[in-house]
């Protein structure tokens, strides 16, 4: 249901990501599928990972993420993990994670992600980042460090999570 929404109500954002897309010429892999499902996922991941490293203080360079999209509607999700080596130990981040915690982790994160220090020019953008492949997304409320993201901080848009309108979380944030 969700999926219809966006693509019904946020299709002109949806067709400036495909044209910014595909109009980049790169060696990116082209086998991604662009989709607004991939979006949200890996923004949420985005959130949630800033948030840890805000709650607990630890470093968002020492965590990575790994993105699982696919066709079907229930087969989605984000592992989010440390790095090996890493910074401190992962106590903290794991006793933010447990069955208590974890939807005031994200309550937190939603809310975080409603005030970006550059709105409103990031909230409204039309493309921003390497070829202009983010919307709603800039390194005061989104963007990770390069060794963290899968996709290359690529493909973000906060508007699909939080937007009054549209959002996925909109009763949440």
């Amino acid at each position: 249901m969700f999926y219809d929404i966006i693509t019904n109500t946020s299709s002109k954002l949806y067709r400036t990501y495909i044209w910014n897309y595909h109009n980049f010429d790169s060696a990116f892999n082209k086998d991604i599928e662009v989709n607004p499902k991939l979006i949200l996922i890996h923004t949420f991941s985005h959130l949630i990972i800033k948030e840890l490293e805000y709650l607990c203080g630890y470093p968002s360079t020492s965590i990575q993420e790994r993105l699982y999209v696919s066709e079907n509607p229930n087969m989605n999700g984000v592992l989010i993990y440390t790095i090996a080596g890493s910074e401190g130990s992962y106590g903290g981040l794991t006793s933010l994670c447990d069955d208590n915690k974890i939807g005031k982790l994200i309550q937190s994160a939603l809310t975080r992600a409603k005030d970006c220090a550059t709105d409103p020019i990031c909230y409204h953008t039309t493309g921003q980042g390497v070829g202009n492949l983010n919307l709603s997304a800039c390194f005061s409320c989104s963007l990770l460090p390069e060794t963290s993201c899968e996709l290359f901080n690529s493909f973000l848009d906060r508007r699909l999570l939080i937007d009054d309108e549209y959002g996925y979380f909109k009763k949440i944030s």
